[in-house]
């Protein structure tokens, strides 16, 4: 499989990607090959501004780790972490931020190391204590406009957790969390039909079956 970097803006997506062939049926997508940060800089302006386009293929050969460097400085960066959470049962956690299922996450304080950002911000929205880390999960990235207008790239590491014992669910709704909710890995499309498309492909590469 080729290398990739993938960042999600809304339902669409910039893959920067090792492989220098085109992709195949990509009838409506952008596709460049590198040629520079201001290549990237251009193209993404048209991409984004692209109503029927919905993924920017970057083909960067030998430079793919400096076409991600290059697109990353495009943006503000922030990093955030959360958590898959299972119980024994075999239940997974989602909450419900402003109509959407979610998984918690927050962003990391200050010198926080990842792992306890993870830990504190799963159980300050879910109201979970005692949470262990099993293992850690690959990053998702995503592209967002903040307050100020600045077009910021967040990433958000990923753990799987474990919740050893049953416990009151008590969302945090001064984040904007109205529900949380176990679902059986049978009821696990209900959540995930109504998440984001990064949480999609993050749920893809964790429960590939």
């Amino acid at each position: 499989m080729a290398q990739r970097y993938t960042v999600f803006l809304n339902d669409k997506a910039v893959i920067i990607c090792r492989n220098i062939d085109k992709p195949e049926n990509q009838d409506n997508d952008i596709v460049i090959q590198y040629a520079g940060r201001q290549s990237i800089e251009v193209v993404y302006a048209r991409f984004i501004e692209a109503g029927g386009c919905k993924t920017l293929w970057i083909l960067a050969g030998v430079d793919f780790e400096i076409a991600c460097l290059e697109f990353n400085s495009l943006f503000k960066r922030i990093e955030a972490a959360g958590g898959i959470v299972r119980n024994h049962p075999g239940e997974y956690l989602f909450i419900k931020r402003l109509g959407v299922w979610d998984l918690p996450k927050g962003k990391l304080h200050k010198s926080e190391l990842v792992h306890e950002g993870a830990l504190r911000e799963v159980c300050e929205e879910t109201g979970l204590k005692g949470l262990t880390i099993t293992k850690q999960l690959p990053s998702s990235f995503h592209i967002y406009t903040d307050r100020h207008g600045r077009a910021v790239l967040k990433e958000t590491y990923w753990f799987e957790m474990l919740c050893h014992e049953p416990q009151p669910l008590v969302p945090q709704t001064e984040e904007d969390i109205s529900e949380a909710k176990w679902f059986t890995k049978d009821e696990l499309s209900i959540p995930i039909l109504n998440t984001y498309a990064s949480l999609q492909q993050l749920w893809k590469a964790y429960m590939p079956e």
